[in-house]
C-alpha cells in the first residue's frame, strides 16, 4: 500500500516538472492570437445577362413572287406581262414566318383584280370572273387546304396538285419559337382573263404605281387573329403584274342560200360564230362579190347580200365597207366580257335580193370576218 503511494506522488511531480519546463523553456501549449485578414476591398462587381425574347403576334411575309412555268422552269413575272391561253401555268409563292408556330396560321388570302385605270378599285367579286382572283389557304382544322374561291365559273382553273407548303429557315427567326413556310398557289388563267398592258416602264418599287395593271394583295390570319401585311405602312401587301391581249375566231359556220331571180331569200340556217376576246374589242365582216363556178362573167355585186346579228338588229347590206356585228367603225369598242372563256354569237343571219335574169348556178363569195382587241 505504501509503494503504490509513492509511485502516485512520483508521477504528480514528474508532471508538474514537465509542464514547467515547457512553459519557460518552449512556448505555451496554446497560443491565443489575433487574426490579420489583409486589404479587402469595399464592393465586388459581378457580369451576368438579361435575356429578352420578343415574339411578333402577326406574322411575317419575307417575300413573294408571281411565276409563270417554263417549260419546267418557274420564272419571275412580278411586275411583267403574262399570257393568257388556257394552258400557260402561273404561281403565287410566299415566304411566311410565324413566332408562335406554323399552328395559329389559320389564313392566306391572295386577292388579285384588274384595275381598269383607277388605282381606286379594289377586289370585287361581284364583277365578273374574268376581272376577280381570290385564291386561299385554310388551316383550320389541322389539315391545310387549297381552293379557288373566286371566280367559280371555270373563267382560272386551279392547280391542286401544284398548290403546296414546304419547311424552309428564317435566318432572322428565333430558335424554339419562329416557324417559316414556303406557301405556293397555282392556277392557269382562261383566254378572256382580263387585258392588262401595264405601263411601258414598269414600277417595281412596292406598292400600286401602274393604272393599267392587275393589283393583287396577301394578307394573313395569325396569332390572336393578328393580320399580317408585306407594307404595314397602308396596311396591304400590294403589286402588280400585266396581262397580254389575247384574240382569236375560234370557228364560225358556213351560209348557204337557195332562191329564185326577183326574190329575197334568208340563208338555211342562222351562223353561229365564236371568238375570244380579254378586252374591248369590235367584229366586222366583209364580203367579195359572189362569182359563179362556171360562167366567167355571171357575178352577183355583194350589195345584194345584207346582214344582221350580234348588236346589228336591222340588216345592213355589204358594199358600203364593213358590216360590224360588234362595235362600230369609229372604232367605238364592244365591252370586253366579264364572264366567260369565249363569246357565242349564234343569230348571224344572211339574206340576198337576187336581181331579175340572174343566170342559174352556184355563186360563191368570201367573207372574211375581223376581230379586233382594243389595246
Amino acid at each position: 500500500m505504501g509503494q503504490r503511494k509513492s509511485i502516485s506522488i512520483a508521477v504528480v511531480i514528474i508532471l508538474i516538472v514537465s509542464l514547467f519546463i515547457n512553459i519557460f523553456f518552449i512556448g505555451p501549449i496554446v497560443n491565443i492570437c489575433k487574426a490579420n485578414p489583409g486589404n479587402i476591398s469595399q464592393s465586388w462587381d459581378n457580369t451576368t445577362t438579361l435575356n429578352v425574347t420578343v415574339l411578333h403576334k402577326e406574322p411575317r411575309i419575307n417575300w413573294y413572287d408571281l411565276q409563270f412555268n417554263n417549260s419546267g422552269t418557274w420564272e419571275s413575272r412580278l411586275n411583267q406581262q403574262i399570257i393568257v391561253n388556257n394552258s400557260a401555268q402561273y404561281r403565287f409563292i410566299v415566304n411566311i414566318s410565324s413566332d408562335y408556330g406554323w399552328e395559329n396560321i389559320s389564313y392566306i388570302n391572295i386577292t388579285a383584280w384588274n384595275d381598269n385605270g383607277s388605282e381606286a378599285t379594289t377586289y370585287n367579286q361581284t364583277s365578273g370572273g374574268n376581272i376577280n382572283l381570290h385564291l386561299q389557304y385554310e388551316n383550320t382544322t389541322g389539315t391545310a387546304d387549297w381552293s379557288l374561291i373566286w371566280p367559280t365559273t371555270g373563267e382560272v382553273t386551279f392547280n391542286q396538285e401544284e398548290s403546296y407548303e414546304t419547311v424552309e429557315v428564317d435566318p432572322y427567326g428565333i430558335p424554339g419559337h419562329t416557324e417559316c413556310y414556303n406557301v405556293t398557289f397555282a392556277f392557269t388563267p382562261g383566254y378572256q382573263f382580263r387585258y392588262a398592258p401595264g405601263s411601258a416602264i414598269w414600277n417595281t418599287t412596292e406598292g400600286f404605281n401602274d393604272l393599267w395593271s392587275w393589283n393583287f394583295n396577301i394578307t394573313i390570319d395569325g396569332y390572336e387573329n393578328k393580320k399580317s401585311y408585306n407594307n404595314p405602312a397602308v396596311g396591304e401587301s400590294v403589286n402588280e403584274f400585266g396581262v397580254y391581249a389575247y384574240t382569236e375566231i375560234v370557228s364560225v359556220g358556213w351560209p348557204t342560200i337557195t332562191g329564185s331571180p326577183g326574190d329575197t331569200e334568208i340563208a338555211d340556217t342562222n351562223i353561229t360564230i365564236l371568238t375570244r376576246s380579254n378586252g374591248n374589242y369590235t367584229l366586222n365582216v366583209d364580203l367579195d362579190q359572189l362569182d359563179h363556178d362556171t360562167h366567167p362573167t355571171a357575178n352577183m355585186s355583194n350589195t345584194t347580200v345584207s346582214l344582221r346579228g350580234g348588236n346589228l338588229s336591222a340588216p345592213q347590206a355589204f358594199g358600203a365597207g364593213f358590216v360590224y356585228l360588234w362595235g362600230t367603225d369609229a372604232p367605238t369598242y364592244q365591252a370586253a366580257e366579264n364572264t366567260g372563256t369565249s363569246k357565242t354569237t349564234n343569230d348571224l343571219e344572211y339574206r340576198i335580193a337576187i336581181p331579175m335574169g340572174q343566170f342559174h348556178g352556184n355563186y360563191r363569195g368570201t367573207l372574211r370576218y375581223r376581230l379586233t382587241t382594243e389595246v
